[in-house]
Protein backbone atom coordinates (compact mmCIF):
# COMPACT_ATOMS: atom_id res chain seq x y z
CA UNK A 1 0.00 0.00 0.00
CA UNK A 2 1.39 3.38 -1.01
CA UNK A 3 2.30 5.86 1.73
CA UNK A 4 0.12 8.96 1.44
CA UNK A 5 1.54 10.75 4.49
CA UNK A 6 3.24 13.60 2.60
CA UNK A 7 0.28 14.51 0.34
CA UNK A 8 -2.06 14.41 3.36
CA UNK A 9 0.34 16.60 5.35
CA UNK A 10 0.47 19.06 2.44
CA UNK A 11 -3.33 19.27 2.47
CA UNK A 12 -3.34 20.08 6.18
CA UNK A 13 -0.68 22.79 5.69
CA UNK A 14 -2.31 24.34 2.61
CA UNK A 15 -5.79 24.25 4.14
CA UNK A 16 -5.15 27.55 5.95
CA UNK A 17 -5.78 29.44 2.69
CA UNK A 18 -2.36 31.13 2.75
CA UNK A 19 0.35 30.76 0.12
CA UNK A 20 3.28 28.53 1.02
CA UNK A 21 6.45 28.54 -1.08
CA UNK A 22 7.92 25.30 -2.34
CA UNK A 23 11.10 26.16 -0.45
CA UNK A 24 9.19 26.70 2.81
CA UNK A 25 7.24 23.46 2.36
CA UNK A 26 10.45 21.60 1.53
CA UNK A 27 12.14 22.84 4.70
CA UNK A 28 9.09 21.98 6.77
CA UNK A 29 8.84 18.45 5.34
CA UNK A 30 12.56 17.79 4.91
CA UNK A 31 12.65 17.44 1.13
CA UNK A 32 13.51 19.33 -2.05
CA UNK A 33 11.21 21.73 -3.91
CA UNK A 34 11.14 19.20 -6.76
CA UNK A 35 9.85 16.52 -4.36
CA UNK A 36 7.22 18.96 -3.06
CA UNK A 37 6.13 19.62 -6.65
CA UNK A 38 5.77 15.85 -7.20
CA UNK A 39 3.49 15.58 -4.15
CA UNK A 40 1.51 18.64 -5.29
CA UNK A 41 0.93 16.75 -8.56
CA UNK A 42 -0.40 13.80 -6.54
CA UNK A 43 -2.93 16.18 -4.95
CA UNK A 44 -3.97 17.39 -8.39
CA UNK A 45 -4.34 13.78 -9.54
CA UNK A 46 -6.68 13.29 -6.58
CA UNK A 47 -8.82 16.19 -7.84
CA UNK A 48 -7.58 18.79 -5.33
CA UNK A 49 -7.47 22.26 -6.88
CA UNK A 50 -4.03 23.60 -5.90
CA UNK A 51 -3.24 27.18 -6.91
CA UNK A 52 0.34 27.84 -8.01
CA UNK A 53 1.50 31.45 -8.21
CA UNK A 54 5.13 32.09 -9.22
CA UNK A 55 6.96 33.93 -6.45
CA UNK A 56 4.23 33.15 -3.89
CA UNK A 57 3.89 29.38 -3.85
CA UNK A 58 0.99 26.98 -3.42
CA UNK A 59 -2.45 27.44 -1.88
CA UNK A 60 -5.89 25.83 -1.79
CA UNK A 61 -8.86 27.93 -2.93
CA UNK A 62 -10.74 27.00 0.25
CA UNK A 63 -10.10 24.86 3.32
CA UNK A 64 -10.73 21.13 3.18
CA UNK A 65 -12.40 19.81 6.31
CA UNK A 66 -11.35 16.20 6.69
CA UNK A 67 -13.54 13.46 8.10
CA UNK A 68 -13.06 12.83 11.82
CA UNK A 69 -13.41 9.13 12.66
CA UNK A 70 -13.78 9.80 16.39
CA UNK A 71 -16.62 12.32 15.93
CA UNK A 72 -18.40 10.10 13.41
CA UNK A 73 -18.17 7.06 15.70
CA UNK A 74 -19.62 9.06 18.61
CA UNK A 75 -22.72 9.88 16.57
CA UNK A 76 -23.73 6.38 15.51
CA UNK A 77 -25.83 3.98 17.57
CA UNK A 78 -24.48 0.69 16.25
CA UNK A 79 -21.93 -0.59 13.80
CA UNK A 80 -18.34 0.45 13.31
CA UNK A 81 -17.10 3.13 10.94
CA UNK A 82 -13.66 2.97 9.40
CA UNK A 83 -12.48 6.33 8.03
CA UNK A 84 -9.63 6.21 5.54
CA UNK A 85 -8.11 9.16 3.72
CA UNK A 86 -7.25 7.24 0.54
CA UNK A 87 -8.49 3.82 -0.57
CA UNK A 88 -8.99 1.90 -3.78
CA UNK A 89 -12.70 1.31 -3.13
CA UNK A 90 -14.82 1.49 0.04
CA UNK A 91 -16.96 -1.34 -1.30
CA UNK A 92 -13.94 -3.56 -1.97
CA UNK A 93 -12.63 -2.78 1.52
CA UNK A 94 -15.83 -4.24 3.01
CA UNK A 95 -15.94 -7.18 0.58
CA UNK A 96 -12.41 -8.13 1.65
CA UNK A 97 -13.56 -8.24 5.30
CA UNK A 98 -16.98 -9.92 5.12
CA UNK A 99 -16.11 -12.47 7.82
CA UNK A 100 -15.29 -9.67 10.29
CA UNK A 101 -18.29 -7.40 9.68
CA UNK A 102 -21.51 -6.94 11.57
CA UNK A 103 -24.63 -5.33 10.17
CA UNK A 104 -24.21 -1.56 10.12
CA UNK A 105 -20.43 -1.49 9.71
CA UNK A 106 -19.27 1.11 7.20
CA UNK A 107 -16.20 2.38 5.42
CA UNK A 108 -15.85 6.08 4.57
CA UNK A 109 -13.04 7.66 2.55
CA UNK A 110 -11.83 11.09 1.48
CA UNK A 111 -10.73 9.73 -1.91
CA UNK A 112 -11.21 6.52 -3.88
CA UNK A 113 -8.64 5.53 -6.47
CA UNK A 114 -10.76 2.81 -8.04
CA UNK A 115 -14.34 3.60 -7.04
CA UNK A 116 -17.08 1.71 -8.87
CA UNK A 117 -20.63 2.68 -9.60
CA UNK A 118 -23.59 0.77 -10.93
CA UNK A 119 -22.72 -2.10 -13.24
CA UNK A 120 -19.07 -1.81 -12.21
CA UNK A 121 -18.59 1.54 -13.94
CA UNK A 122 -15.59 3.54 -12.74
CA UNK A 123 -15.99 7.11 -11.58
CA UNK A 124 -13.70 9.90 -10.47
CA UNK A 125 -13.91 10.72 -6.76
CA UNK A 126 -12.20 14.07 -6.01
CA UNK A 127 -10.44 14.22 -2.64
CA UNK A 128 -12.51 15.73 0.16
CA UNK A 129 -15.29 16.84 -2.18
CA UNK A 130 -18.00 14.26 -1.46
CA UNK A 131 -18.88 11.45 0.90
CA UNK A 132 -17.57 8.10 -0.34
CA UNK A 133 -19.25 5.45 1.78
CA UNK A 134 -20.10 1.77 1.69
CA UNK A 135 -22.15 0.03 4.38
CA UNK A 136 -22.57 -3.64 5.17
CA UNK A 137 -26.13 -4.59 6.03
CA UNK A 138 -27.23 -8.13 6.78
CA UNK A 139 -30.74 -8.87 5.53
CA UNK A 140 -32.45 -11.15 8.03
CA UNK A 141 -34.71 -12.70 5.39
CA UNK A 142 -31.86 -13.23 2.94
CA UNK A 143 -31.20 -12.05 -0.57
CA UNK A 144 -33.91 -14.21 -2.11
CA UNK A 145 -36.57 -12.15 -0.31
CA UNK A 146 -35.40 -9.06 -2.19
CA UNK A 147 -35.68 -10.81 -5.53
CA UNK A 148 -39.25 -12.03 -4.92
Amino acid sequence: MKDHTIPLTLISILADGEFHSGEQLGEQLGMSRAAINKHIQTLRDWGVDVFTVPGKGYSLPEPIHLLDEKKISQEIDHGRVTVLPVIDSTNQYLLDRLDELTSGDACVAEYQQAGRGRRGRKWFSPFGANLYLSMYWRLEQGRQRLLA
